[in-house]
């Protein structure tokens, strides 16, 4: 998986430094979330403590509103710079592509398909454009988000900090097999998704001819199987996948569930306060978030990867 994230960091190429960015935010995003379980505790312990005082109510208040905003904010400009640096990596890589295809043999294309390249620099690179960044921020932000949450709930109480760990440690073994088993499929799913473009391309070019001699239903014989094996390339990834993200979750919750019921018990030996055992219970249930969201980047991970070594490939076409 790291080999796929330096991937994608090379083809951002000049627009490396508004990844950086939005990875940066993405972590001060994360800091504004973590307001709310603050606010919380204030909230929590008030109530334990019997107070009829409206200031931690007023606390509370401060703490969601700044929250709230400082996430809307931060959400804002990050999406931005995801959106700035995925338009902008693929634009500088077509113009790439179309600088190289002006020093190609003459005779390059009697052997070669326009549509393929076609579909390269349109549906391929449209996968990297939408989704690469996305990804990468996703991924990397999430697990350092992640480090830094699992840190503090380690510093507020080291029992549930260790069986937070344990939750992550699984769940990204988890991950790890997803991952894989994308790497199987993802390549096949993008040459199924170009020689579908292709196809059409060449429906369209050929559209007089088959109107000419009333060749529909046969004259379309090839764009129907390319959207047959597009729709089946789709369908086996959602099928490989589907049982590891269903594990996923499974974890996820056993692990928040274990969580909550270690906080009860430890609270019953008198070695955990009533507010902290509250807090246990909301901790349990916000811990894995982020995490959780580097793991929807996964199932991405690899169709970007296949998108980028199939836009790589036109750099290997002999010049004049």
């Amino acid at each position: 998986m790291i080999g796929v994230l330096k991937k994608i960091w090379h083809f951002a190429g000049e627009e490396q430094g508004n990844i950086r960015k939005s990875m940066i935010l993405g972590f001060f995003y994360a800091v504004f979330h973590m307001f709310q379980i603050a606010a919380i505790y204030v909230v929590v312990l008030a109530l334990v403590g019997g107070s009829t005082d409206s200031t931690p109510a007023w606390q509370a208040l401060g703490l969601l509103l700044a929250s709230i905003l400082g996430r809307a904010v931060l959400n804002r400009f990050s999406q931005l710079q995801q959106t700035h640096a995925g338009y902008f990596m693929v634009a500088n890589k077509r113009i790439s592509i179309g600088d190289k295809l002006k020093r190609v043999p003459m005779g390059y294309f009697n052997d070669q398909s326009l549509g393929e390249l076609t579909g390269i620099t349109t549906t391929v690179l449209d996968e990297v454009e939408s989704t690469g960044p996305m990804v990468l921020v996703g991924i990397l932000g999430g697990l350092i988000n992640s480090a830094v949450m699992l840190l503090c709930v380690l510093f507020w109480d080291w029992r549930i900090g260790l069986l937070a760990l344990a939750g992550m440690l699984v769940y990204l073994a988890l991950l790890s097999g997803m991952e894989k088993q994308s790497a199987k499929i993802a390549p096949k799913r993008q040459r199924d998704e170009a020689r579908l473009v292709e196809a059409v391309l060449e429906q369209l070019q050929g559209m007089s001819v088959i109107k000419s001699f009333n060749l529909t239903g046969k004259g379309d014989g090839r764009v129907r199987a390319a959207l047959t094996e597009s729709a089946r390339a789709n369908l086996a990834i959602e099928k490989s996948l589907c049982p590891y993200i269903a594990l996923q979750e499974i974890v996820l919750h056993l692990f928040s569930v274990a969580m909550i019921a270690c906080a009860v018990w430890f609270y019953l030996a008198g070695t955990l306060n009533l507010a902290d055992a509250l807090m246990t219970v909301v901790v349990a249930f916000m811990v894995f978030s982020q995490i959780q969201s580097a793991g929807s980047a996964v199932a991405g991970l690899r169709l970007v990867a296949s998108s980028i070594d199939q836009a790589d490939e036109v750099d290997e076409i002999p010049e004049m």
